[in-house]
């Protein structure tokens, strides 16, 4: 089999002894001796940077996609179509957790150089809890 170098970004489900196909494949290979990753971004659309799971969600932080990945995931595991949301509106985006109340942070990243920061970023966002689609405005929590 040629290797593969796509240069893709991924999201894998992890299982003991699972082989992901590092270094001979990058993304889906579609051989048996590999687990094909269930979400697979250009460079262009993610870097992720970030990841956190909440409400049958995964959000996953994009630095050079500038925006919030939100992916259904089922109580089954199986993955939906990824959403890309809070695109451009605040640049770069260094990670996401989730909050004790549920709520979500996000965490702006334009002050290393890369990004076009605006007057008051770098930024700690608050959406509420619930939020599968995160959508401006949100409550900015600080600044740096």
């Amino acid at each position: 089999m040629k290797p593969s170098r796509s240069a893709t970004l991924e999201v894998n489900r992890i299982v003991p002894g699972g082989n992901y196909g590092w270094p001979v494949v990058e993304g889906r290979s579609g051989d048996p001796r590999f687990r094909d990753p269930v979400v697979v971004w250009s460079p262009a659309e993610a870097s992720p940077s970030g990841a956190a799971f909440a409400a049958g969600t995964l959000f996953v932080a994009a630095l050079r996609g500038a925006r919030l990945w939100a992916v259904p995931v089922d109580a089954f595991g199986r993955v939906g179509t990824p959403t890309a949301v809070l695109q451009g509106v605040y640049g770069r985006l260094r990670t996401v957790e989730v909050a004790p109340d549920g709520a979500l942070w996000v965490t702006s990243s334009n002050r290393d150089g890369r990004g076009s920061p605006a007057a008051d970023d770098d930024r700690v966002l608050r959406f509420p809890a619930g939020a599968r689609r995160p959508q401006p405005p949100a409550l900015l929590v600080g600044a740096g």
